[in-house]
């Protein structure tokens, strides 16, 4: 985000979400995180889509931690 990097922020936003049967997020939570990089953290994970878990052949939800990584340039 253009706030952080005029700031100079860089850290880690940990999130937990689920992973649906269709490989898309659902419910994703903040665990924690700085709050001028939490809404583009967000905002990319939700356009996620990640392969689906298989359980026996079949696909499955499954909860998620997702460590988003912001560095400075």
């Amino acid at each position: 985000p253009t706030v952080a990097l005029q700031a100079r922020v860089s850290g880690v936003v940990h999130l937990v979400g689920i992973i649906a049967k269709d490989g898309t997020i659902r419910n994703l939570e903040v665990v924690s995180g700085n709050p001028l990089l939490v809404r583009a953290a967000l905002d990319a994970v939700r356009q996620w889509v990640y392969q689906p878990t298989l359980l026996s052949g079949e696909p499955v939800e499954v909860i998620c931690p997702i460590d988003v990584n912001f560095t400075l340039r």
